[in-house]
């Protein structure tokens, strides 16, 4: 159940403005984000840190990278889980200060035609 929250959650959530990895939230979405003790401000720093993963063009099953935020005492880990054609899944685990224990979600960007990378189910 806990998996289906945050692939809902953040499969609606982490939409990619046009050309920019940048999440965008809908206000109906906040009310399930604060359950994950995440700030737009985490999510940013993560989505951000694991987008440095794909775009840089010879991305592979196994890099990783961690994040933090000081602020909020938020920090967790992006890893490449899998990579096919120009699609990239990404696999993120976080803690923050407000929930106990690791909270993880699983992510699927692809490359566009026009070179943007777009998050796919």
């Amino acid at each position: 159940m806990k998996t289906l929250i945050f692939s809902t959650l953040f499969s609606a959530g982490l939409l990619f403005a046009a050309g920019a990895a940048q999440p965008a939230f809908a206000n109906p979405l906040l009310t399930g984000l604060a359950r994950t003790g995440l700030s737009q401000a985490d999510v940013d720093i993560m989505v951000r840190e694991g987008a440095a993963l794909y775009t840089r063009g010879d991305v592979q099953v196994g890099d990783d990278t961690v994040w933090s935020n000081p602020q909020t005492r938020a920090h967790g880990l992006v890893e490449v889980t899998a990579v096919a054609g120009d699609c990239v899944t990404l696999g993120y685990k976080f803690r923050t200060a407000s929930r106990a224990g690791v909270q993880q979600y699983v992510s699927r960007r692809c490359r566009m035609a026009d070179g943007r990378w777009q998050l796919t189910p």
